[in-house]
């Protein structure tokens, strides 16, 4: 995170509460898959794909195929000062009520349900 581009096209990226509520899940979880993001957040999987795929671009996720899922993840491959900035975030908002629930359902979400539900 060092130029003034990377830096744009990361707050940009965060710049959006959808987007923001996924990053935030995923300091908490570690790591997530396309359904239990939709089934937490509650927005379509067109938009939670899209979300996805533009904060992967931004550099702040990774995705990786494990079995039958592609598990998203915070980018291990950033600097510490992407992890501070994450983590400030994640301080400002871990009060916000939205935010709690999110992360109390995420610990409670079980994939194997969720996407066989999905995909019916």
């Amino acid at each position: 995170m060092s130029d003034l581009k990377n830096i744009t096209r990361i707050l940009k990226a965060l710049a959006d509460e959808g987007r923001l509520r996924i990053v935030m899940l995923l300091v908490g979880k570690k790591k997530l898959c396309v359904c239990e993001i939709k089934e937490l957040i509650g927005l379509s999987q067109p938009t939670i794909s899209s979300h996805l795929r533009l904060l992967e671009n931004a550099g702040i996720l990774e995705s990786g195929k494990e079995g039958l899922w592609v598990n998203y993840s915070l980018n291990s491959n950033t600097n510490e000062g992407f992890r501070d900035l994450i983590n400030l975030i994640y301080g400002l908002l871990k009060e916000d009520k939205k935010l709690k629930n999110d992360i109390v359902r995420a610990d409670k979400v079980d994939r194997n349900k969720i996407c066989k539900k999905i995909s019916l």
